[in-house]
């Protein structure tokens, strides 16, 4: 029996059987061993490749489940490297700014931002990078292909690789464009109540004053119909 051993563990044994007493000398025993360390080379070969078509294939299932969560939701996803650029995104990212896959591959974010915007996505990136802290609720303006600006909200996450190294950013961005349009409109609409309020509340006072003054009025009336009277 001659032990099939890889990386100094024993993965089987190699078995030689005769129906003879003391079948086997020395020298076939030591050939037999150099056999079993050929078996066990080709047994672990087959299993780490194996072992790796196990690992491809979930890792695809894994990757392909991510896409399609990815691609499911209404919000964007991307990805940047540490200079701001597209790595990765979702349909809906690419919804969100207007322009194509294609055009959006390596896009940088000064592309589709005004200096005063692409100063906060720094500002907010470079906070992430330095605290190496996950961060949401960060509102900016960007600007679609077509020209036009719309309102988002982001979180910003840090990527990092298998050893530890920062290597870029990722989050979730979503379109609050019509949320923050329907707060502006709210605001008016409450500062106009205010405002009809003021105008209601001056109205009482003119009216109360009115009538105090009425009175007055009415005293001095009487008291000088009074006076001619006598």
């Amino acid at each position: 029996m001659i032990p099939l051993i890889s990386r100094d563990q024993v993965i089987g044994v190699l078995n030689l059987q005769s129906l003879k007493p003391n079948a086997y000398t020395e020298k076939e025993l030591r050939i037999a061993e150099r056999v079993g360390a050929q078996v066990a080379g080709a047994i672990a070969n087959t299993l780490l490749f194996v072992e790796h078509k196990r690992s491809e294939e979930a890792l695809r299932v894994s990757e392909e489940r991510y896409r399609s969560i990815l691609e499911s939701i209404e919000d964007g996803y991307y990805e940047v490297d540490i200079a701001g650029n597209f790595t990765f995104f979702n349909d809906s990212m690419c919804q969100i700014l207007g322009y194509s896959k294609e055009e959006m591959m390596g896009m940088n974010n000064r592309q589709y931002t005004d200096q005063k915007n692409a100063k906060k996505l720094y500002q907010a990136f470079n906070k992430v990078f330095r605290t190496e802290q996950s961060a949401k609720g960060y509102e900016w303006e960007i600007i679609k292909k077509d020209g036009t600006k719309r309102d988002v909200d982001a979180s910003v996450s840090l990527i990092k690789d298998i050893s530890g190294n920062r290597i870029g950013f990722r989050g979730i961005v979503r379109d609050i464009t019509e949320r923050k349009q329907a707060e502006k409109e709210m605001a008016a609409l409450q500062e106009q109540l205010r405002q009809s309020q003021k105008i209601e509340a001056i109205g009482q006072l003119a009216g109360g004053i009115a009538h105090d003054f009425n009175n007055a009025i009415t005293l001095i009336k009487t008291c000088s119909q009074l006076a001619l009277m006598d």
